[in-house]
């Protein structure tokens, strides 16, 4: 059985850390959103190994738990310049 959730819907969990994240690597709020989108699938992808299409995140129910409960304690401090250019440069942001 596979459980799914939207990344937007972790986006809106976690939109109070956007303006910090603008702020630290100096990138309007759109695109520290567009940011956070692609780390939250990064790291649905890499560390829980999840799949990931459009805007839908899917797979076994206890893995979209732990990685929604890693999303939730996420601060702008979670991430680094390298997180950055890693995830942000890729996709050009």
């Amino acid at each position: 059985m596979s459980e799914k959730i939207s990344s937007t819907e972790l986006i809106e969990k976690k939109r109070q850390i956007i303006p910090g994240l603008a702020e630290k690597f100096r990138i309007s709020e759109d695109k520290a959103e567009k940011f956070l989108k692609l780390a939250i699938e990064d790291c649905a992808r890499s560390k829980y190994r999840l799949n990931v299409t459009k805007d839908i995140i899917y797979g076994p129910p206890e893995k979209i738990r732990e990685m929604i409960k890693e999303i939730e304690e996420w601060t702008a401090n979670e991430f680094d310049e390298e997180d950055f250019e890693i995830i942000g440069y890729c996709k050009n942001i």
